[in-house]
């Protein structure tokens, strides 16, 4: 995944962002040590499926006269690949829907809202820029649910000097920057997605850390933040 990031008069693309976290290997083996692999077969039928069973008027005579339960012209059947569609209660195919947001606020009552399909907005025309607000990391593991975070990378000689200076100035000072994101059309600010139709995240900062001639940048991104219901009064 690629940004465009800037800081004060200087800017620079194509840098690579790399979860700071990834996906652990692992390998299953059989009882007499034998690697196994995993395949998809087909194991569901929505005509031999609870709710449509118990439509039947005689289910125990269904029972008896066939084995519902075993399709061999269905069930284990190798499937090659497969497609997430949108089904109803009776497993109708939808093909027009609407998608919402489920929000859970601060006193734990949930909200509803139009889901709004997003834009990357982390390598487009305009750059992700780091603002010269700095906060105390303290404050911010107090005040925000942080989701994920990224390596923030270099690809040549003068893209190693720009990261690594913006490091150190971060290191030296203790503390996090704030990044912003801004939409190409409207020139305004906007929260960072990083890619198109991916989670809007309203926070993100960015933590500096450097050993010798070593940096390391690292981007921390929010989509909540941390409120406390208000008390009530008791008398």
């Amino acid at each position: 995944m690629k940004i465009y990031l800037a800081y004060e008069k200087i800017d620079a693309k194509n840098l690579e962002l790399i979860p700071t976290h990834g996906t652990k290997k692992y390998f299953r083996l059989s009882p007499d040590g034998k690697k196994v692999d995993s395949k998809r077969y087909l194991i569901f039928d929505r005509e031999k499926s609870d709710e449509k069973l118990l439509e039947e008027p005689d289910l125990v005579k269904k029972l008896k006269d066939e084995d519902v339960d075993v399709d061999p012209n269905t069930t284990g059947r190798y499937i090659k690949s497969t497609s997430r569609i949108a089904v109803k209660d009776n497993y109708d195919p939808v093909y027009n829907f609407k998608s919402f947001d489920v929000i859970i606020r601060p006193d734990g009552k949930k909200q509803e809202r139009p889901h709004e399909r997003s834009t990357g907005n982390v390598h487009g025309t305009l750059p992700v820029r780091i603002t010269e607000e700095l906060f105390e990391p303290k404050d911010l593991l107090v005040n925000y649910v942080f989701r994920k975070s990224y390596f923030i990378t270099h690809y040549d000689g003068a893209s190693y000097k720009f990261l690594f200076d913006i490091a150190k100035k971060l290191f030296l000072s203790g503390k996090f920057a704030l990044v912003e994101a801004y939409n190409s059309d409207t020139k305004k600010k906007e929260p960072l997605v990083l890619y198109d139709g991916g989670r809007k995240f309203p926070r993100a900062f960015l933590e500096g850390r450097v050993k010798d001639d070593s940096y390391c940048l690292i981007l921390h991104i929010s989509d909540q933040e941390i409120k406390l219901p208000k008390k009530k009064k008791t008398r």
